[in-house]
């Protein structure tokens, strides 16, 4: 039993303590190499470990993390995903991500976060994001969308139309065309009505101290554009009526003119000379 006893003191002498050789610093991490527990050294911050140390070298293999991505100091494992503050979503940058560091995302102030890393927020309707801030909307501008920027009314005065319901912070204005244009005139009850003979004129209504009148101005009807087409059938009618007549005219003289020379000829032919006695045959008495 005795012998036993000192076998065990001299193997307890002989084999290394265990806790002794696992004894590394903050900086370094346990690795098992080539059957051996070792302490092998982090990477520096933003980079990943892509092998571990030897049991010579205590420096382990690094590489360098990638765009949008990070690794923190004293990590052991691959580097990780930047965390998205999404704008869309109403959230803000508080810090952005860096090689060794991630986000820090935050809701702007007046918004209400939608998860507990602030990576959405909830800016309401007829609101906008300004410098960090969900404020309301100025007046004559609106918004239909949760974290979106206020829009301008619609100008309806620019288009020819007239509003016909206002708007608000989060409608637009309603515009429409003008309807036939109608006034309403207040004349006092002391002065006289206006005499039967003025025109399109018509009494609505009859209060204590005023007599509202509407008067509603027809629209004049349109002229109608110049009718070049009759003109010229008018004027080419003249012409021809002018032309017959010189025609008839004409005629009538040639007729006029041959039976005066007619009577001329016979004249000169039947003419009895004063030595004759007698009268021609032939000619008429």
């Amino acid at each position: 039993m005795l012998d036993v006893y000192l076998g065990l003191l001299l193997l307890g002498a002989v084999l290394p303590d265990p806790a002794a050789a696992l004894d590394c610093s903050p900086d370094q991490y346990e690795e098992i190499v080539s059957g051996r527990e070792v302490c092998c050294d982090y990477c520096a911050p933003g980079q990943a470990i892509s092998g571990p140390c030897t049991a010579s070298n205590k420096a382990s293999k690094c590489t360098n993390c990638n765009p949008n991505r990070y690794n923190p100091k004293g990590f052991r494992g691959h580097c990780s995903l930047c965390t998205n503050c999404n704008k869309d979503e109403g959230s803000i940058v508080i810090k952005p991500c860096t090689r060794d560091a991630d986000a820090i995302c935050g809701c702007p102030e007046g918004s209400t976060p939608r998860n507990e890393h602030n990576t959405a927020c909830r800016c309401d309707i007829g609101k906008e994001i300004v410098n960090n801030k969900c404020l309301p909307c100025k007046p004559g501008y609106f918004s239909t969308k949760e974290n979106s920027v206020c829009l301008p009314w619609t100008n309806c005065s620019a288009m020819g139309d007239q509003v016909i319901e206002q708007g608000s912070a989060t409608r637009d204005v309603k515009c429409a065309k003008p309807s036939p244009s109608r006034e309403a005139v207040a004349i006092p009850t002391t002065s006289s009505l206006p005499s039967s003979s003025t025109p399109r004129r018509k009494v609505t209504s009859l209060q204590n101290t005023t007599t509202h009148i509407v008067i509603t101005t027809h629209p004049s009807a349109p002229s109608k554009p110049f009718d070049w087409t009759t003109l010229s059938l008018i004027f080419i009618g003249a012409i021809l009526l002018i032309v017959s007549a010189g025609v008839i005219l004409t005629m009538i003289m040639q007729i006029n003119r041959k039976k005066m020379n007619r009577g001329f000829i016979r004249g000169e032919r039947c003419r009895i000379p004063v030595q004759e006695e007698s009268t021609p045959k032939d000619c008429p008495a």
